[in-house]
Order: C-alpha cells, then sequence, then structure tokens
C-alpha cells in the first residue's frame, strides 16, 4: 500500500468531481457537539465552504442514496464516558452505524488523531476496538508523514487501505490575540518579566509536572510561567498546586479556559512550552504558532517534521530532560525572532481541499468495484 501523493494545488479541489452531485460526510463525532478543541467545527465549516453537506453520522446515513461518505475521527471517544454501561453503549452504537452504512455502500474514512485513547481507560475495551476498528475502514487520513509508518505498525489492516497525509489545519477561526500587555495585565503578570505558558488539557502524558518543576529550580526572579486548562487527574493536580505553592512565579489556571483566556494567555506569553512525555499528533502546537508565539517541545519526529516546515525560530527542540538551563537558552534565542511561522500548508482553505479530493478517490474506487460486482 502506498500513501497518495499531496497532487492538490493550495485552494484547490480535485477537478474530477466538477459537475458531479455534492458529496455528503456523514461526521462522528456529531459536527454539532460541542468539544474543547475546535478542530471539528473548524474542519466542518471549512468543508461547506467547498460544497460538502456535513450531517451528523446517524443509522439511517447513506440510506436516502447520493454521493456519501463517513467519516470518523476519535473512534475511542465514548471510552471515555463515566459509566462502562454508557461507553459500551456509545462505542456499540458507532460500530453499528458504521457496519449499517456499509452495507448500503458508503466508503468509510478514519482520521488517525491517537494510536490509542489519552488516559489509557478502559484497556480490556480499547483492545476490542482497536482490533476491531481498522477493519472497517475504507481510507484512511494521517495528519503527518511519519504518522503514516507508526499508524500502520499500529493496525496492521491499515497497510491494505489508501491513505493520504492532509496536515491539522491551524487555528485562523478561533485565534484572536490581544495586545501583549493587556493580556498581562489582565493575567497579573509584571510587563517586563519573562513569561512561559502551557495551555491545554492538562493531562500526565503532557509533562506539566517536568515544566513546573524546571521553572521552580531556576534562580531567575524575571521568570513567571503560567499553566491554563483544565485538570482532571487528582494527583497531578495536587502535585501541581503543592509546587506552586511554594514559588509565586508559577500561576496555574487549572479550569477549562474560554477562547479569550487562551488567547490572553498565548498572547502574555514569551514562549510557549509543551513538555510532552508521548505524543502522536498535536493541535497545541498549531494553536501556538497561530497566535504568532514559539515554541518548545521533546524532540520527536512528527515535531522535526514539523519544525523544518514552520520556518526557523519558531518551534525548538530538546533532547532529554528539561531542565531550567534549556529554557534559558531558548528564551535567549528567541529574543530576535521576528516575523510569522509559516502555516500556508496548514490554511483551512487547503485542508479541506484536501480531504475533498481524498472522498473523491474513494467515492470512484467504491463505483469502480461496484460496476466489476455487476458484471
Amino acid at each position: 500500500m502506498t500513501v497518495e501523493p499531496r497532487g492538490t494545488q493550495p485552494g484547490g479541489t480535485d477537478s474530477s468531481h466538477a459537475g458531479q452531485e455534492p458529496i455528503t460526510v456523514h461526521l462522528f463525532p456529531s459536527p454539532a457537539r460541542r468539544m474543547v478543541n475546535p478542530y471539528l467545527s473548524m474542519l466542518t465549516a471549512a468543508l461547506r465552504e467547498q460544497g460538502v453537506d456535513v450531517q451528523a453520522l446517524h443509522g439511517r446515513s447513506g440510506a436516502a442514496g447520493g454521493r456519501g461518505i463517513v467519516h470518523v475521527h476519535w473512534p475511542e471517544l465514548n471510552l471515555h464516558s463515566g459509566k462502562l454501561r454508557w461507553a459500551l453503549w456509545g462505542t456499540g452504537k458507532l460500530i453499528v452505524q458504521v457496519v449499517a452504512a456499509r452495507r448500503r455502500g458508503l466508503p468509510v474514512v478514519w482520521t488517525v488523531h491517537n494510536l490509542q485513547a489519552h488516559d489509557g481507560s478502559r484497556p480490556v475495551l480499547q483492545r476490542i476496538l482497536w482490533a476491531a476498528w481498522p477493519r472497517l475502514v475504507t481510507g484512511w487520513l494521517s495528519l503527518s508523514r511519519n504518522g503514516v509508518d507508526r499508524a500502520q505498525d499500529a493496525f496492521r489492516p491499515l497497510r491494505r487501505r489508501p491513505s493520504r497525509v492532509v496536515p491539522h489545519g491551524d487555528y485562523a477561526p478561533v485565534v484572536h490575540a490581544p495586545d501583549r500587555a493587556v493580556a498581562r495585565g489582565r493575567l497579573g503578570l509584571p510587563l517586563e518579566s519573562r513569561v512561559l505558558a502551557l495551555v491545554g488539557r492538562i493531562r500526565p502524558y503532557k509533562g506539566a509536572e517536568a515544566l513546573v518543576e524546571a521553572v521552580a529550580a531556576s534562580p531567575s526572579e524575571d521568570l513567571r510561567l503560567v499553566v491554563g486548562g483544565a485538570c482532571d487527574d487528582a494527583p497531578l493536580r495536587a502535585a501541581l498546586e503543592r509546587t506552586a505553592a511554594a514559588d509565586p512565579r508559577v500561576r496555574l489556571l487549572l479550569e477549562t479556559l474560554h477562547q479569550e483566556q487562551v488567547d490572553d494567555v498565548l498572547a502574555a506569553a514569551d514562549l510557549v512550552v509543551l513538555p510532552f512525555r508521548s505524543v502522536f499528533n498535536s493541535g497545541s502546537v498549531l494553536l501556538c504558532l497561530t497566535a504568532g508565539r514559539p515554541v518548545l517541545a521533546p524532540r520527536t519526529p512528527v515535531f522535526d517534521e514539523l519544525a523544518a516546515e514552520v520556518g526557523a525560530g519558531w518551534l525548538h527542540l530538546y533532547d532529554g530532560d528539561l531542565t531550567p538551563e534549556v529554557l534559558e537558552r531558548v528564551l535567549a534565542e528567541t529574543t530576535t525572532l521576528t516575523g510569522e511561522p509559516d502555516l500556508r500548508r496548514h490554511r483551512w482553505e487547503n485542508v479541506a481541499a484536501e480531504h475533498l479530493a481524498f472522498y473523491e478517490r474513494l467515492l470512484r474506487r467504491s463505483t469502480a468495484r461496484a460496476g466489476e460486482g455487476r458484471r
């Protein structure tokens, strides 16, 4: 199996669908679902701009005919349900809906955001889901070139399915960075301080403890750290609060932040630090880069790929442990940074056009197979 090259020109669509009936995308999760990460709502809006009809996946998806695609993001989503019966019901319902859609002839696309649920919840159900799910997929998308090999290693059936690399879109539709002085004033940060930030849901794999401890070990009196985002892990929250209580340079905002609050944290920061312990894809990096903030993250193949793409000085990578010396070095390197990162590949009109080109490819393939079956 080979990965389809990125042949669509920026801002354009695959000309093979010209004059054809519009595509209906049956989406999971529902485009109406409110999520902390606005990725799905931004993708939905961009697809609709391309003339795609986006609906929620349901039991009758595709029954009315037409050119339909099922597109699933995060099939593991229901495993996070608080009660086991809801996890079982939600996951089972998704599989039944996808099987029904395939019987009606709809191709099924999976965007591989994760190789497992972030919190490792319900490992037995995860093993069952990941054994069955890749076999239901007609084609799949990876958000990075590095992710292709890793997804194929984790899910062997994907090696026999068509795929395409389509990058994560930027956050330009939602990010509106205020003036730095205003943002620092609202956060109670000295204007002349050097500010580090970590923003997003605070989970164990994101390494927030390592960042807080590195700041606590730094002798720099002008250093400040803002950690912003909901933290549902009680032991992690307690550990962060213990360290922060002993160091007035650390400010914790361990709550779900509205976009305006996220904008303030990003605008106030000289450097955003994302010390992931493990990472497959990261929308957080693109969020920060969209706001024009340099990022420090551990060296991984996916971040190496992105760093080479966005331009020198925007995505700094470190090896080994996160230390005060690493923080000081990168802060010094970013003082002369000018301009903005190159996110042209991540503009939503381009991302949507590449989705549409892949949908068309799968529909042509499905039509050809149906024709062979009638001979």
